[in-house]
C-alpha cells in the first residue's frame, strides 16, 4: 500500500514540477531554474523518507574537493540516485542524449539547464562534444556527474565502463570522485514496487588523483566503484534480493540485455549509411 501511495505521490509531484519548470524556462534564468531541479530531488527524497519510511545515508562528503567543482563518476542503480544527485548538486551538469530534446517539456528544460547534449548520430564527434561541454561547465564552477556505464543497472549488475569520463578527467587535470551506492535496495531500477522500511547508501569514495593513463584509470575506477557498491549491497540487501545481486555480480560484465545498446547501434548504422 505504501509503495502504491508513493508512486501516486511521485508521479503527481513530478508532473507538477516538470510542467511549472517548462513554463518558468521561458522567463527565468538558468540559475533560477535550478530551484525546480532542487525541488524535484528534495520532494522525491521526502516521499521516500515519509511514505516509504526509507533511510538514505549520504556518506563520504569529506571526499569531495573544496578548491574546485567536483568531477563525479557514479554508479547508476536507481531512479532514486537521480533524486539524491540533483538535490545534492542542483547546479550540476551531466551528459544527455540529443534524442531527449524531443521529449515534450523535458527537452526544453534540459537545454535551459545547460546539460552536455551529445548527438549519437555523430559518433566521431561524441568525445569532443562531451569534453567541450565539461570544460565549459567546469569553467562556470558547476559539478559534473558522469555515469560511466551509461544506463541504470540492477543490483549487482555491471556493464562495460565507457571512456568519456577519462577524456574529461584528462582534459581538466583534476581528480575524480567515484560514487558507490545501494539505494536500489529501496527503489529497484524501473520498478513500480518499492521496498518499505529499507536503508540504502550513497557514498562518495576517496578521489582518484589526476595524471593516470586511460587503461590504468578505467581499471581502477571500475574496481573501486564495483567493489564498494557490492560492499554496500551486502550491507543493506538480504534474502532473495541479495542472492540475485550476488549472482549478477559473479557473472561479471554484460549480464543484462540493455535496450540502449540496440538503439545506439541502430543510430550508428544509420549515420554511416551513404546519403
Amino acid at each position: 500500500m505504501r509503495s502504491r501511495l508513493f508512486n501516486i505521490y511521485f508521479v503527481s509531484s513530478t508532473a507538477l514540477i516538470a510542467s511549472t519548470a517548462w513554463l518558468a524556462s521561458f522567463v527565468v534564468s538558468q540559475k533560477t531554474l535550478r530551484n525546480w531541479v532542487f525541488a524535484f530531488g528534495k520532494s522525491g527524497r521526502w516521499g521516500v523518507r515519509t511514505i516509504l519510511n526509507g533511510t538514505v545515508e549520504i556518506r563520504g562528503r569529506e571526499n569531495l574537493p573544496t578548491d574546485h567543482p567536483p568531477l563525479i563518476a557514479a554508479k547508476h542503480q536507481s531512479e532514486l540516485d537521480i533524486l539524491i544527485t540533483v538535490s545534492e548538486f542542483p547546479d550540476m551538469t551531466t551528459v544527455a542524449m540529443k534524442a531527449l530534446e524531443k521529449i515534450p517539456f523535458f527537452g526544453r528544460v534540459i537545454r535551459k539547464l545547460g546539460y552536455i547534449i551529445v548527438d549519437l548520430a555523430l559518433p566521431q564527434d561524441r568525445t569532443l562534444q562531451v569534453v567541450e561541454g565539461a570544460r565549459k561547465a567546469h569553467t562556470e564552477g558547476r559539478p559534473i556527474v558522469i555515469y560511466p556505464e551509461g544506463t541504470l543497472m540492477a543490483l549487482g549488475a555491471k556493464e562495460r565502463y565507457r571512456g568519456g569520463i577519462w577524456h574529461i578527467y584528462n582534459d581538466l587535470g583534476i581528480a575524480v570522485t567515484p560514487v558507490a551506492m545501494s539505494v536500489g535496495t529501496i527503489w529497484p531500477r524501473r520498478e513500480k514496487r518499492k521496498f518499505v522500511g529499507q536503508t540504502g547508501a550513497y557514498e562518495f569514495l576517496p578521489p582518484i588523483p589526476p595524471g593516470l593513463g586511460k587503461d590504468d584509470f578505467m581499471a581502477l575506477l571500475e574496481k573501486v566503484i564495483e567493489t564498494n557498491t557490492m560492499r554496500l549491497i551486502e550491507e543493506h540487501a538480504s534474502g532473495e534480493v541479495l542472492d540475485a545481486a550476488r549472482d549478477r555480480y559473479a557473472r561479471g560484465v554484460g549480464n543484462e540485455d540493455l535496450p540502449w545498446q540496440a538503439e545506439e547501434d541502430a543510430q550508428r548504422r544509420q549515420a554511416t549509411q551513404p546519403k
